[in-house]
């Protein structure tokens, strides 16, 4: 071998370590660094004339866990679904209440009760009676909150599907970008190890969205599919995704009116057809605004309207005449056909309230009475009473065909979101840990430091066995110049 070649060998040996030592380097500093995948040197021996020629640097190999990385999408997929859910049913049970909770649905309905019976043992007393007022106007100020309450969580689910859509459209359209700065780069011999972190992250964050799987193409490109198979990106151009917001959502609002789905370049997708977008915190925002919230508030409605039947029967009060009783709906009579948003509509009926010119005596007398007769006349204040405490059919909710109390059925619905409150936080806990378990995997199958500082000391011997390498030549060198 000539001291040429031999001086080449050495030379290619020093280039190979200090990039491998870099590349530790780099590992190292980056051990928690999201996205980030350890890099391997790939070198393989190099040939000069037929003869070993010292070594070649092929490139910079990134070590990811193609399989595992999927499976981590699809966890944050799920977990972003499962938060979503629970955040919403633990905020609606902190305003429906438990039972016992001061400011309750169900201790609200027990105040009101207590004030009847109460102003029922002296009904001459006209603060007992202004307590039945107040406590039955705070019953129905606590079915308002709760519809509110409801209603704002549906526009705010609203605004986060239109906030999301966003940013998948912002999120696929890096990757497209990405894509091609990374095909580009790599085309010249370049390293683009760095872009290909960038756009794992890109990838990841948009896959708490909805669940996303990435397919290899050529020129180290890749495609996104969601996981029922629509086609996110393959090819240069993304595809567009749409989503009309409503600024303000009642309890009629529903899908079409004026509610609206997302649209796929611009073509809305049919209700069946969005399940190819489900399984990550956007599914998650439509079940709240399309599905669990309205099903609460059908619940809360059939709830106020049984309130408002019990106390409008002519058993109750002879003087209605057809008319509402205590509560009204939004002043008139509430009936099974306008059920829908009733519980935000419930209103103290004017003729026993004085700021509205009525008067507290109609709370003993009857609603419609023309005088305030005895004063010692209980007998309507014990009606009520007795009417909520009657074992009746239901119309319907949640308790279906069952005969129950109001206060039995208050109960029944409060069980039921605290219920599915429970339910949505063990998912969610279940959701966690699975996620956090791939995530130990990932970064235990990413960077091992131990294993790094293995390798730079490989490359520091193989530095110094091609530094004395070199040495050796520049002696034997300067012999020959020397004779």
């Amino acid at each position: 071998m000539s001291i040429t070649r031999a001086l080449s060998n050495a030379m290619s040996g020093l280039t190979a370590t200090a990039r491998g030592t870099e590349l530790v380097s780099a590992n190292i500093a980056n051990v928690m660094t999201p996205g980030y995948a350890r890099r391997e040197l790939a070198i393989s021996p190099q040939a000069m004339g037929g003869n070993m020629g010292g070594v070649r640097i092929d490139g910079v190999v990134r070590a990811v866990n193609l399989s595992l990385l999927s499976e981590s999408r699809l966890a944050s997929a799920g977990q972003g679904e499962a938060a979503t859910r629970a955040a919403f049913l633990s905020l609606i049970e902190n305003v429906i209440g438990i039972p016992g909770q001061a400011d309750g649905l169900a201790s609200r309905l027990s105040d009101f009760h207590s004030s009847l019976v109460s102003a029922a043992a002296r009904p001459d007393d006209d603060l007992r009676l202004q307590q039945v007022l107040s406590s039955a106007t705070a019953l129905a100020r606590a079915f308002a909150t709760t519809t509110d309450a409801l209603q704002s969580a549906r526009t705010e689910a609203d605004r986060a599907i239109a906030s999301e859509i966003a940013t998948l459209n912002d999120g696929l359209q890096q990757v497209a970008t990405l894509n091609r700065r990374i095909s580009a780069l790599e085309a010249t011999g370049k390293d683009a190890a760095s872009l290909m972190d960038e756009r794992q992250r890109v990838v990841d964050r948009l896959a708490t969205i909805i669940p996303v799987k990435e397919v290899a193409r050529e020129g180290s490109k890749i495609a996104l599919f969601t996981r029922e198979g629509l086609a996110l990106l393959d090819g240069t151009q993304p595809l567009q995704l749409g989503f009309a917001s409503s600024p303000v959502i009642g309890a009629q609002s529903d899908v079409g009116s004026p509610l609206s789905l997302v649209s796929v370049d611009g073509t809305e997708l049919a209700p069946a057809q969005m399940s190819l977008l489900g399984g990550g915190s956007l599914a998650g925002h439509f079940a709240i605004r399309d599905q669990i919230a309205p099903v609460l508030q059908r619940d809360l409605d059939l709830l106020a309207l049984d309130l408002l039947s019990r106390l409008s029967e002519a058993t109750v009060d002879p003087t209605l005449g057809g008319g509402a009783g205590l509560f009204t709906d939004a002043g008139g009579v509430a009936t099974a056909a306008g059920v829908t948003g009733l519980a935000g509509r419930i209103t103290i009926n004017a003729a026993v309230d004085p700021s509205q010119g009525g008067a507290l005596w109609r709370m003993r007398a009857g609603m419609g009475a023309p005088t305030s007769g005895p004063v010692s006349e209980s007998a309507r204040l014990n009606a009520m009473a007795a009417a909520l405490d009657a074992v009746l059919p239901a119309a319907g909710g949640p308790v279906t065909g069952a005969r129950a109390s109001l206060a039995d059925r208050m109960a029944e619905f409060s069980a039921i979101v605290t219920s599915r409150r429970v339910g949505s936080e063990a998912e969610l806990a279940t959701r966690n840990a699975r996620l956090n378990t791939i995530g130990e995997r990932m970064l235990t199958g990413s960077v091992d430091s131990d294993a790094e500082m293995q390798k730079l000391l490989q490359y520091e011997q193989a530095y110094a066995a091609n530094a004395r390498v070199i040495r050796a030549l520049d002696d034997m060198i300067d012999q020959l110049l020397r004779i």
